[in-house]
């Protein structure tokens, strides 16, 4: 998908500077971000591999024109979470947690838990993962940034969350709870980020030395996700009592394969109903053979998908910070009603 989805990549090449110093770590390279958006409504997985060194921090930049929403009263739910942690105090067992993104309360977050995570920064938004499991609350300090210098040319905010050490010994003051090693969360974030009809989202992953608990910046990796609008195409030309319907999935003009085409057909333009599937080849484009019928619409459903022109292109914008698992947003769209000719 190269072209339109791309251009962000204008300027990022002095932000790489401001996140990580030149570097290579083999054991951190599984990140991925995926993004799906509707409206004010965002929703944001975040995940890597879980045998891959801790993580430390994330960064997660909006893209660029996106428009802030931070006037939310202390208390109010943003959307649910969903995480999977790696009990390390649990031989390493999967432990799912839920919960809620909430808006926080002046002072409910230490300003030493505020200041080990961004310094002297102040946050535009203050915000809390409340995550449950095993009878246990999880409380995760989450803050929305604004992006300041070379910084902007991704965004006019970040979203960030640091982690406490999982795996340094039992005993020692920040360890996280459970030796709870986060590898996976989905949240949803509601009212606070307008949709921009192209672009791409950000996430800077850092992680920790293993087992002692030290920052690794040398390790940073960033994994982008780009959210692009979704179209189909469909004509129909007579064939017998039927026709020879033919049509186009792109994503933001570009060819879209791997998506799932359902074709709806009958003698009216209104009560259509399903007749069949279409395969998507590689360039977008689809068949099919309608055995009667005048009118016929198509459906298509694209799920996130990897999206290597994306790291293509930002690779060199980003270095020395590898760019890893770039993805697109998947969608569903609905064709015009054709009728055969």
């Amino acid at each position: 998908m190269k072209g339109r989805i791309w251009t962000v990549a204008v300027g990022l090449a002095s932000v790489a500077a401001l996140i990580a110093v030149p570097a290579a770590f083999a054991a951190y390279t599984s990140a991925k971000l995926e993004v799906r958006q509707a409206g004010s409504a965002a929703t944001i997985k975040a995940s890597l591999d879980p045998n891959d060194d801790p993580t430390a921090s994330v960064r997660i930049f909006v893209p660029s024109g996106t428009q802030l929403t931070t006037s939310q009263a202390p208390g109010t739910v943003l959307g649910p979470v969903k995480a999977i942690v790696k009990a390390l105090d649990l031989a390493g067992a999967d432990l799912p947690l839920e919960g809620q993104l909430l808006v926080a309360a002046p002072g409910q977050i230490a300003p030493a838990t505020q200041a080990a995570c961004l310094g002297a920064t102040a946050p535009l938004a203050s915000w809390i993962m409340v995550l449950s499991a095993a009878g246990q609350t999880l409380p995760v300090p989450t803050y929305l940034v604004t992006t300041t210098g070379a910084q902007a040319a991704l965004g006019p905010a970040y979203i960030q969350v640091c982690l406490p050490p999982p795996d340094i010994p039992v005993g020692t003051p920040g360890r996280a709870t459970f030796g709870a090693k986060l590898y996976s969360a989905e949240l949803a974030i509601n009212g606070v980020f307008s949709a921009v009809p192209l672009g791409a989202w950000v996430a800077f992953w850092t992680p920790y030395k293993p087992g002692i608990g030290q920052v690794n910046v040398a390790g940073t990796v960033a994994s982008p996700a780009a959210i692009a609008p979704g179209a189909v195409t469909l004509t129909a030309k007579k064939s017998g009592l039927g026709a020879k319907l033919a049509g186009r999935v792109t994503q933001a003009g570009q060819a879209r394969g791997g998506t799932s085409v359902t074709i709806f057909g009958g003698a009216k333009a209104s009560g259509l109903k399903r007749i069949g599937k279409a395969t998507v080849g590689a360039s977008g484009a689809f068949a099919f053979k309608a055995k009667a019928g005048t009118f016929f619409r198509a459906t298509a459903v694209a799920t996130p998908a990897s999206a290597p022109p994306l790291c293509t292109t930002l690779g060199a914008a980003l270095a020395p910070i590898p760019c890893v698992n770039p993805t697109t947003n998947g969608f569903t769209v609905t064709s015009k009603t054709a009728k055969k000719k």
